[in-house]
């Protein structure tokens, strides 16, 4: 089964087609149309439509799930409701997205490794690292009755607070410097 199928419409149709198909599927499918015993299958339904119209909506993300349907053999190209064939699409490669993106809150994983663009993995956890090592220190001290642990435990949530404002700086600072030695080239 597509996502034209999914949402009562075939991969020939134009965006508003999709659309009103989109439109009418969930006007049938609502869960608080249906009786209350069909509420959960009605949710499931509308998960699979609004997944479904979530990349049929998009016009790049409807040509790469058209180049996937056609490259896969998942269907060939089917007449719309027009009656015209439609035409295969240049092959792209699909390429997963990453959670940095600047407008969606995603970028794609080929920018991940640019860079200055992203903060190394481990240096994220010297912060954690430092506030585990102050809780844990504390609740030593309170277990074990010892007030110098105290102290100790204060110095690691110093170490935590710097290293949490220190590291996206450094991040920062080595995407200037990046960005400076590209420019000069």
């Amino acid at each position: 089964m597509t996502l034209y199928d999914t949402i009562g419409a075939h991969s020939g149709d134009d965006a508003p087609t999709l659309r009103r198909a989109y439109l009418a599927q969930v006007r049938r499918s609502h869960p608080d149309v249906g009786p209350p015993t069909e509420r959960a299958m009605r949710e499931a339904k509308m998960r699979e439509l609004n997944a479904a119209w979530a990349v049929l909506s998009d016009e790049d993300r409807r040509a790469n799930y058209d180049d996937t349907l056609t490259s896969s053999g998942g269907g060939s190209f089917s007449a719309g409701r027009s009656g015209a064939a439609t035409p295969p699409r240049p092959q792209r490669p699909f390429r997963p997205l990453h959670p940095d993106d600047d407008d969606t809150g995603w970028r794609e994983e080929s920018d991940a490794g640019v860079p200055g663009t992203a903060i190394h993995p481990l240096l994220q956890f010297v912060p954690v690292g430092f506030g585990l090592a102050a809780v844990l220190t504390l609740l030593a001290s309170f277990v074990t009755h010892q007030d110098r642990l105290v102290g100790l435990a204060v110095v690691f949530g110093f170490l935590a607070g710097v290293a949490f404002l220190l590291v996206p700086l450094l991040a920062m600072l080595a995407g200037a410097r990046a960005e400076n030695s590209s420019s000069r080239r």
